[in-house]
């Protein structure tokens, strides 16, 4: 398994921004090795035509993403991940060239769908209804990355340019869990996003296995902690931290062997309680500052957790 990285995708600020992100997403996770995970687009629409070859060839910039007219001009993609088990739709949520809806088919996989109208699947769970937010205030820079091989993950990180501190929409992450599956459980993820806020990347809105009114039941889990939907640390019983956040894990602050924590809370949808950890995101020992790279550049820090990184040096300009 290798994970592959685009760290310095300029999106210019504009009515386009949004769309030119997620355009920047496909195209990234599209590419074969190894300039990309090699994922492919079994069907897509720009609104006037449909694809079904394989390679999204009809999606060629975020203009592509455009379209919405109610039954009549949809824009859409499906990812499917290298080994064709699962499949990720990207669908405009409604005119607002700011959102698009995530659906996610583990198993059955997308079928049909035309220039109107986007394509559907038995067991489509929806990761974020109503459309992800990917505004921005000012020009940005759009950081990814992916696993090419199982156990699947994926990244993305958005960033004023020029500023690490203030992370800007498109904020997605699609995390594989490598220990704890229970018999019942529809596969071994966790999908995470960010908010379009100055807040830490990732530390809150937890995509959960039970129905908060915002997307279906039977998604991954959650964080033992303070929230339902929060991603927090662990905590002794008077509520103290015991990481992260200025807190070393140990001795030598060795915060790469400081896996993230998943469960479902007793009131949740069954099958509830410990689901395992994933090494693909992990909390910092200690607060580092957003886009620090540390451990040989082999990790980046956003917010209050890290994930997997080239060596490069993270734009910023």
């Amino acid at each position: 398994m290798t994970m592959r990285f685009i760290p310095t995708t300029l999106i210019a600020s504009g009515s386009s921004h949004a769309l030119n992100s997620m355009y920047a997403f496909f195209d990234f996770m599209r590419q074969a090795s190894p300039t990309g995970p090699g994922w492919t687009v079994p069907r897509s629409s720009d609104g006037s035509t449909i694809v079904t070859d394989g390679t999204g060839s009809n999606i060629t910039s975020g203009a592509s993403l455009s379209q919405f007219v109610s039954g009549s001009s949809e824009s859409w993609f499906v990812l499917r991940s290298p080994d064709g088990l699962k499949e990720f739709l990207f669908r405009r949520a409604e005119p607002d060239d700011f959102r698009m809806v995530i659906v996610y088919s583990p198993g059955a996989l997308f079928i049909g769908g035309d220039a109107g109208n986007e394509p559907t699947a038995v067991d489509v769970i929806t990761m974020v209804g109503g459309g992800v937010a990917m505004t921005s205030q000012a020009t940005s820079v759009l950081h990814m990355g992916a696993d090419d091989a199982a156990p699947y993950g994926f990244f993305t990180y958005m960033h004023t340019s020029g500023n690490f501190a203030t992370s800007q929409g498109m904020g997605l992450a699609w995390c594989p869990i490598t220990a704890g599956l229970q018999p019942g459980d529809i596969d071994p993820y966790v999908f995470v996003r960010g908010l379009n806020t100055v807040e830490g990347y990732l530390t809150t809105r937890l995509i959960s296995e039970f129905n908060d009114g915002s997307q279906s039941a039977n998604v991954r889990g959650i964080i033992p902690g303070a929230g339902e939907r929060t991603i927090s640390a662990l905590r002794i019983a008077s509520f103290n931290q015991l990481f992260p956040n200025n807190v070393n894990v140990d001795g030598n602050g060795a915060d790469l062997s400081m896996p993230v924590a998943f469960g479902v809370r007793s009131g949740g949808t069954a099958p509830t309680g410990f689901k395992g950890f994933t090494n693909f995101m992990q909390w910092n020992g200690f607060q580092r500052a957003a886009g620090e790279t540390f451990a040989s550049r082999t990790r980046v820090s956003w917010g209050d957790v890290n994930f997997p990184w080239d060596g490069s040096v993270p734009e910023i300009s």
